[in-house]
């Protein structure tokens, strides 16, 4: 009788799996949208997203297509943790 082989190991998330024991806190600040986009920009929101001073700055737009880094686009993990905090001190 023919060996069936091993089944795949699962499939796991490392990112949502790690936990942080000391989070950086996230520094977020606001940019005008007209003067980085122009007068007749369509942009909502423009904020310059980075974890600490001497981790790179990433440039997070939102606008008709969503949310989005200038950089490495919707999928940045910046953006969704931007986005968070941006919502978390909106309804505050």
């Amino acid at each position: 009788m023919p060996r069936r082989p091993p089944p795949p190991p699962p499939v796991v998330d490392r990112a949502a799996a790690q936990l942080d024991l000391f989070p950086e806190p996230l520094h977020i600040e606001p940019l005008d949208p007209r003067r980085v986009g122009g007068a007749k920009t369509r942009v909502e929101g423009v904020y310059l997203v980075r974890r600490s001073p001497a981790t790179a700055t990433h440039r997070v737009f939102h606008d008709r297509h969503g949310w989005y880094c200038e950089e490495h686009g919707a999928g940045c993990p910046l953006v969704a943790e931007a986005r968070r905090e941006l919502a978390a001190v909106q309804s505050a």
